[in-house]
């Protein structure tokens, strides 16, 4: 059943926008600690979490990033030796961006950080409307998909 009226999309903007600010909120500590802006620690979470997802191109497409700033932040993680750049087999054109061993250790804590800020997420929601709320979000991503491709 549909409600009255569907949410506004300033509220749904707005929710976005504090989920991204409380993630990065958990995020402060080992930025700091790492040296690593947060976006860079985005980035290399994204590469450690989405291995099949190893370009700059992945980054921009996937994440809603501008191609300047992924550049800048991966230049930054390949000089700080967390990132190494490797041709891709059949296409020197392209470059696969790869998580070394030394990004082993702040990935690792971040994962944990991840995983922590989704257990704070779902506090005082229920098992039944958690498993709700992933079934409304498997349809909202194809209702955006369908959206993105020009459909109804």
């Amino acid at each position: 059943m549909m409600p009255k009226e569907p949410m506004r999309g300033a509220t749904l903007f707005s929710h976005a926008n504090k989920m991204t600010k409380a993630y990065h909120v958990m995020l402060t500590p080992l930025c700091k600690e790492a040296g690593l802006p947060p976006l860079a620690l985005d980035i290399l979470l994204f590469l450690a979490n989405n291995p099949e997802h190893n370009t700059a191109k992945d980054i921009c497409r996937l994440r809603g990033h501008k191609p300047g700033i992924v550049s800048v932040h991966v230049e930054r993680l390949v000089n700080d030796g967390l990132l190494e750049r490797r041709e891709m087999p059949g296409d020197r054109r392209q470059t696969r961006l790869v998580c070394t061993e030394k990004a082993q250790d702040i990935i690792t804590r971040g994962r944990d950080i991840q995983w922590q800020f989704g257990l704070r997420l779902m506090e005082g929601i229920s098992k039944e409307d958690h498993e709700t709320m992933h079934r409304c979000f498997e349809r909202i991503d194809v209702n955006l998909d369908e959206i993105c491709k020009g459909g109804r």
